[in-house]
């Protein structure tokens, strides 16, 4: 103790005076630091919990349209299903008329040339319907080529979803 004693005799007041006050301010340095660090640490959270509910809300958002884009392909297909159900019933029932007239043709046929000559006006009228028939299932087809791309169009491409979800995961973390 009288070690101590004597440095506070050696060492004048004004320098322990200085001493202590360096002491006083970097602790108050300290403590500014302290709390400006906490400060920005408060808006970080701030900031982060404002970036995550916009990233949800956007997410929701994306999610509906791709719902409702799902849902109206979903919708015109069924109307292209019950259209070409439709057209497939009234070709079938052409079919039936025509197999019922080929027959009832065949059988009048073996009775007279002129019978035959009727039969054979008929049969090209009929190869004339069966070629228009094969038009229209062609334009039938091509609708359904068309329903194919379209069906495949509204569903999002892998390469950007994976692009979207790596944008969406970077402004979770934060990072530009």
């Amino acid at each position: 103790m009288s070690a101590i004693a004597g440095l506070f005799n050696i060492v004048p007041g004004i320098i322990w005076a200085a001493i202590c006050a360096g002491l006083f301010g970097w602790g108050g340095i300290n403590a500014y630091r302290v709390n400006s660090a906490q400060n920005d640490l408060a808006q970080f959270k701030a900031t982060q919990s404002e970036a995550i509910v916009s990233a949800q809300k956007q997410a929701a958002e994306q999610t509906a349209s791709l719902e409702r884009t799902k849902d109206e392909a979903i919708k015109a297909a069924q109307t292209r299903a019950a259209e070409n159900a439709a057209a497939a019933g009234r070709a079938k029932s052409e079919l039936a008329r025509l197999r019922e007239s080929s027959s009832a043709g065949a059988s009048n046929a073996s009775t007279s040339d002129s019978a035959c000559t009727k039969y054979a006006s008929a049969a090209t009228d009929v190869l004339n319907e069966c070629g228009s028939a094969l038009v229209e299932l062609a334009a039938t087809a091509d609708g359904h080529v068309s329903d194919i791309k379209t069906l495949t169009g509204s569903w999002p491409a892998w390469d950007k979803f994976s692009s979207e979800m790596t944008d969406f995961t970077n402004r979770l973390k934060g990072t530009p």
